[in-house]
This record gives C-alpha cells, structure tokens and sequence, in this order.
C-alpha cells in the first residue's frame, strides 16, 4: 500500500538572496519528494490549514531526481496560478530516473482571506537543485523565484 503525507510536515527554509528556498529529509525518496510538494503548500497557504476537494494526476518523463522533483513541483506550482489550488496531502505512486515521476496530490481551493500570508512564488528553479542519498535516507532541496 502507498502511502498519503500530509500537511503539516516539517522542512527547513534555505536562506537565498531574494528567493525562497527548502530543504527536506525523508526516509526514501518517496517521502523526501512528497515532503518537497507539501512544503510548497504549506509556503503558497502560508501556514493555514487547506482542506482537500479533489486528486490530481502528475506525470512526469524521465529524468534525473532533482530534475523530476523539480518539474513535480513546477506542475503543481502552475496549477496553483491556473485553477488557484494548493497542495493538501501526496501520495508518490512512481518515481525513478529510468520511468519518470507518478503522484497523486490532494488539492484543496486556494482562499485569499484565509491564505493571505503565503508566498507570491513566481517558479520553481533547478539552481541548487538536489535530491540524494544521506546516511539515514534522502535530502531534496528546490529554490523558488519570489
């Protein structure tokens, strides 16, 4: 059985020059992607709660790691501008170099009022980009343009 994060997970803010940047460590690489998607959440609701109102299909192409965490996150970053959605829960169904990226996240509506103190993210970069191995699983960090 797969298994479904949700928000609030923790993360640590990357200090950067006029962007926003996290860092986060999981246990497997399906942990450590699923904490990246919901630290964007949690940066666009700006700590508010998000309550979920329907699943969205991500499908990435191969790639590397960083890279397919990357255009993870600038899918979901794009459907927030699009249909003013946030990350609510993930569930990482397929994630390998070799096949690409498969995820399954919860959405919930994005309400100006109540997210008023989440971050204006402009993209998502692959400057300073990483998604490897650590003693006791992975660290994936991403950069955002403010």
């Amino acid at each position: 059985m797969t298994q479904r994060w949700r928000i609030p997970q923790p993360f640590e803010e990357v200090d950067h020059t006029a962007d926003a940047g996290v860092v986060v460590h999981g246990r497997n690489e399906a942990e450590a992607l699923a904490l990246l998607v919901l630290a964007l959440g949690q940066l666009l609701a700006g700590g508010e709660d998000v309550t979920r109102t329907a699943d969205v299909q991500i499908s990435i192409g191969p790639g590397t790691k960083d890279s397919l965490a990357v255009d993870v996150l600038r899918e979901l970053l794009y459907r927030f501008d699009c249909d003013h959605v946030i990350p609510e829960s993930c569930q990482v169904d397929v994630f390998s170099p070799e096949v690409g990226a498969q995820v399954t996240v919860g959405v919930g509506e994005y309400d100006p009022e109540r997210h008023s103190e989440g971050l204006e993210l402009k993209a998502v970069t692959l400057h300073e980009a990483r998604f490897e191995a650590e003693d006791d699983g992975f660290v994936a960090q991403v950069i955002f343009d403010l």
